[in-house]
């Protein structure tokens, strides 16, 4: 048998089983709208969709860089005659969101939009706090590279009212005294704050205020000043402030030990004495004074002049007749001592009267 009469059961075969299998044939195969369409600027969100069955809808999105325009369709819907619904071009170029300026916020009409094709502009409002320069431009406009133009500070800082002097303290304007700005107070040196150290220019209503009053500056005081035993505080008052003395003096009999005034200072913003008052003490109670060293003293001492070899002190003559003894010398000697110095000083006179020849 040839090969073409064996393939004739087999065709047979296969041609009873085409009913079997076009009934397998699932049938979203039939009847189905092709792949979306084209659109430019714009893709298809498909999700998991492999089929598109009559009424079904299919939504695009615009590429980076483009918006939707306001009012024209972004969907296709597959038809009966399984071709997709026509759509116009959706997408287009657009500036971003117009910037957010700390001054001024977007006019109601501008806020939900987001659509703004070269060559539209937007427009501005102060916001609270500022002021409308009308000599600059409250708009912006969308350039043709599709970016905004630089804004001019169309909007001022509304101003505080001047704040003012404090008796015996100081304001002090950190920058200015438009709205948002800060000022400082303090005191001179023995005064102390009340109040708030510092105000801010704020919102108040539609206008703008400071915060804070002006604080006083109050006078440090010190505490009553220390009593002393046996002594007085001379001219003393209800109250010390600062800078302000007193003076102590003892009662008679008593002698004062130590400074005799001290005067109120500042400490940590606190009052306090300047130091210890002194005391008043007897004549017993007073340590006694260490004796001063003596100075040196010259004393004359009037002395007879010492021979330097012994000499008689009587000549006897041939006749026996006693000679007179020679003069002695005297000398004054300086002596430097620190205590008185008794120096006898003698001359010794020797008479001899010789009888006897000889001798």
């Amino acid at each position: 048998m040839s090969p073409a009469r064996r393939s004739a059961p087999t065709v047979l075969r296969l041609l009873g089983w085409l009913p079997v299998l076009l009934l397998l044939c699932p049938p979203a195969a039939r009847g189905d709208c092709s792949h979306p369409p084209d659109v430019p600027n714009a893709q298809p969100t498909l999700g998991e969709l492999t089929s598109f069955p009559k009424q079904t809808t299919v939504t695009y999105k615009c590429d980076e860089g483009f918006v939707k325009v306001p009012g024209k369709p972004d969907s296709v819907v597959c038809l009966e005659n399984d071709k997709w619904s026509e759509v116009a071009e959706f997408c287009n170029r657009s500036c971003d969101v117009p910037p957010r300026l700390p001054f001024a916020s977007l006019q109601n009409p501008y806020r939900n939009q987001n659509y703004f094709p070269a060559g539209s502009t937007v427009e501005y409002e102060c916001r609270m706090g500022y002021r409308r320069d009308r000599s600059l431009s409250g708009t912006l406009t969308c350039l043709q590279n599709f970016t905004w133009s630089k804004p001019d500070e169309f909007c001022k800082k509304k101003a505080c009212p001047t704040p003012g002097e404090i008796p015996n303290g100081h304001v002090k304007i950190q920058t200015d005294i438009l709205f948002g700005a800060a000022i400082s107070f303090s005191c001179n040196t023995g005064y102390t704050l009340v109040g708030s150290s510092f105000s801010y220019c704020s919102l108040e209503g539609e206008n703008v205020k400071w915060t804070d009053p002006l604080p006083e500056c109050k006078e440090i005081a010190c505490p009553s000043p220390p009593a002393i035993a046996n002594g007085i505080i001379l001219e003393q008052h209800d109250t010390y402030i600062y800078r302000q003395s007193i003076t102590y003096k003892c009662e008679k009999g008593f002698t004062l030990v130590g400074g005799n005034s001290i005067h109120c200072t500042v400490k940590d913003g606190q009052g306090e004495w300047s130091g210890p008052p002194p005391e008043c003490k007897d004549s017993s109670q007073i340590s006694k004074v260490t004796p001063a060293v003596q100075k040196p003293t010259t004393v004359d001492v009037t002395a007879t002049e010492a021979p330097s070899t012994p000499q008689k002190t009587s000549a006897v003559n041939v006749t026996g007749t006693e000679a007179p003894s020679p003069p002695q010398k005297t000398s004054a000697v300086n002596v430097t001592a620190t205590q008185n110095l008794a120096v006898p000083s003698t001359t010794t006179r020797f008479h001899t009267t010789s009888t006897s020849k000889g001798q």
